[in-house]
């Protein structure tokens, strides 16, 4: 069994209830454009989230090494041996004890509510929900979040979120520590870990990455910082540094049968060249000389019909066949 419609006439948060009211298990997938976000249910709970998005959300693997909660080296190693395994690398993390459960469950429900509050920025856009259906279903470590609390997390940022970009308006801001704040502000953990990362050379993309605390609690904190008085916007406008670009890469079988189609085509112009350039004149020339051979022929019948008569005048017979022409010098090979 599945449902679908628009966002437009029955609402994310509406959508998210009627599941888990429901109590079904399955995959609701969102989508708008090219762009998809994908929640997996267990009984009407949430216990998977996805958005294929690039750069807007990071993979769990990549937000654990700009968390400092594991190295690049130890990401790149776990996970050529989950690739081999055929199993998440997170899960190769916990059975190596990089990573608790605990620690990696906590993570996994942080980044079912990024993606939950990205959707509830969305003003449009179709909705689908296939019954039985499973995200992640590799995988041995999920959690269960309770989708009320989701809802009412994200509405909230939601209510908040149209101040704070009108203080925040692009993610290439650079801000920097106010000398001399104007108020002195208590401030609280997020905001800490925020006020750590201001150089005045980081834009407002990077320190959301490199925070942990995911786009939408950084830019709070930042919006808390910047009315606080203790930071305040520069002039920079830097690019973000840590969005990974998509490296070109040549690959040997898409290559082969790119050059293998080049050359047949190349092959197909050649031989339309032949046949619409070359073979008219083979053609011309061909008749031409067939011609010529023509005239050659029947002057030679002449010839020998011319022969044999004056051979008859005098002689007073008619020659016995050519050979005898030729035997008497009549005719010349």
């Amino acid at each position: 069994m599945a449902f679908e419609g628009n966002i437009k006439d029955f609402g994310v948060a509406d959508v998210l209830q009627l599941i888990n009211s429901q109590g079904k298990t399955g995959v609701l997938t969102f989508h708008e454009k090219k762009e998809i976000i994908s929640i997996g249910f267990e009984n009407g709970m949430i216990s998977s989230a996805s958005h294929n998005r690039k750069g807007v959300l990071k993979p769990i693997g990549d937000y654990l090494v700009l968390t400092g909660k594991i190295t690049n080296e130890e990401l790149k190693r776990y996970d050529a041996i989950s690739k081999k395994k055929g199993i998440p690398v997170v899960d190769t993390l916990v059975e190596n004890n990089v990573l608790t459960r605990e620690v990696l469950e906590k993570i996994i429900e942080f980044k079912i509510q990024e993606i939950v509050d990205e959707l509830f920025t969305w003003k449009k856009g179709e909705y689908k929900f296939q019954l039985g259906e499973r995200l992640y279903s590799r995988s041995k470590y999920s959690v269960l979040v309770n989708p009320q609390f989701l809802i009412l997390e994200g509405m909230r940022r939601i209510d908040e979120w149209p101040k704070i970009k009108k203080a925040i308006p692009d993610y290439n801001i650079v801000f920097r520590k106010k000398k001399r704040p104007s108020l002195s502000v208590e401030m609280g953990e997020q905001e800490k870990i925020v006020i750590d990362l201001i150089d005045g050379k980081m834009c407002v993309d990077d320190i959301a990455q490199s925070s942990g605390l995911g786009k939408f609690r950084t830019y709070h904190s930042l919006y808390n910082l910047l009315e606080s008085g203790v930071i305040e916007r520069t002039t920079v406008i830097a690019e973000p540094k840590l969005r990974k670009k998509k490296p070109f890469a040549v690959r040997t079988k898409e290559t082969i049968n790119l050059i293998l189609w080049i050359v047949a085509v190349l092959f197909l112009l050649a031989n339309i060249t032949f046949r619409l350039v070359i073979n008219p004149f083979h053609k011309m020339n061909q008749k031409v000389f067939t011609r010529e051979s023509q005239h050659i022929e029947n002057y030679r019948k002449q010839e020998i019909n011319e022969l044999m008569l004056i051979y008859r005048i005098i002689k007073g017979k008619e020659p016995e066949s050519i050979d005898e022409l030729k035997r008497e010098g009549w005719l010349k090979e």
